[in-house]
């Protein structure tokens, strides 16, 4: 007696294929998105950390913020020339004990140098301080506010993302390099948008032009033309607020009050609205 051999027949299997194929190409995007949320909620999750963690170094130090940089403190991890600094990541570091949460999970990493990871991260932070209105820099001195000197702190910007020293050119940028100019180096900041009409100094205005605080140009999720304030995630950033509490916010939410869209030059980006920008301390 012969008995049937049973399997599949070409057809068959080429269906089988095809089925697979369209299930992959249904379930790819969205196994993508969902890693981007997980990294968005990370990211997120950190930026918070910081921000509280400025709040509890605050309240050792007569309810001042932490400056955007500090020189010659006696303690600090890296020098110029000219005079040894900590950003303001290095000095909350001992309040988060953990300099891992500086990477920003959503951007490139950033190779750990000097022997330290810590000093890394601090020097070369994946989110910046929004020095220009926290920390005040007139020329000489930076004047760090009181955490209650803001008018509507849950309105202030604190911290937002920003592009990673993988996306830029790995040099320091500032406006001096020395504790006699006291000034803010901006590998560690993040710029406000309109920052050319207002007395204070500050770098870099959004739009179209600027320099983006040593982010590559024409690298727009990572800051070019927003002041360094990376959008990876739908055109979205995560940002703490001067109260602590975090929010992820669209980019042009964070330009409320100004008239700043991708394309207008930087040199026009100016406020239009008062009563909605989110940087200021008014």
């Amino acid at each position: 007696m012969i008995r049937s051999q049973k399997g599949f027949t070409l057809i068959e299997l080429l269906v089988v294929i095809a089925i697979i194929a369209i299930l992959a190409a249904i379930l790819f995007p969205v196994f993508a998105q969902a890693k981007a949320a997980a990294k968005s909620a990370a990211s997120l999750s950190n930026v918070k950390q910081e921000g509280l963690g400025i709040i509890m170094y605050s309240g050792d130090a007569d309810d001042k913020i932490v400056e955007a940089t500090n020189w010659d403190t006696g303690s600090d991890p890296l020098c110029f020339s000219s005079g040894c600094f900590s950003t303001w990541a290095y000095l909350v570091n001992p309040y988060v004990k953990n300099g891992d949460i500086l990477q920003d999970p959503l951007g490139p990493p950033t190779v750990t140098s000097y022997n330290s990871r810590v000093v890394t991260m601090t020097s070369f932070p994946g989110y910046g301080f929004n020095y220009v209105w926290l920390t005040p820099w007139n020329g000489t001195l930076q004047q760090a506010i009181s955490m209650t000197a803001a008018a509507k702190p849950a309105e202030t910007i604190m911290l937002a993302n920003r592009g990673s020293r993988s996306d830029g050119d790995g040099y320091y940028w500032g406006f001096g390099f020395d504790a006699k100019t006291d000034s803010p180096l901006l590998e560690s900041t993040v710029e406000v948008p309109d920052c050319y009409t207002i007395p204070q100094y500050c770098a870099d205005n959004w739009g179209k032009g600027g320099f983006s605080s040593g982010v590559k140009a024409g690298n727009t999720l990572a800051g070019d033309g927003t002041g360094g304030v990376a959008h990876r995630n739908a055109d979205t950033t995560p940002v703490v607020w001067l109260d602590g509490h975090a929010t992820k916010s669209k980019i042009s939410f964070l330009a409320s009050g100004t008239n700043w869209t991708p394309t207008t030059d930087h040199g026009s980006v100016t406020t239009t609205d008062a009563s909605k920008y989110l940087w200021d301390t008014n």
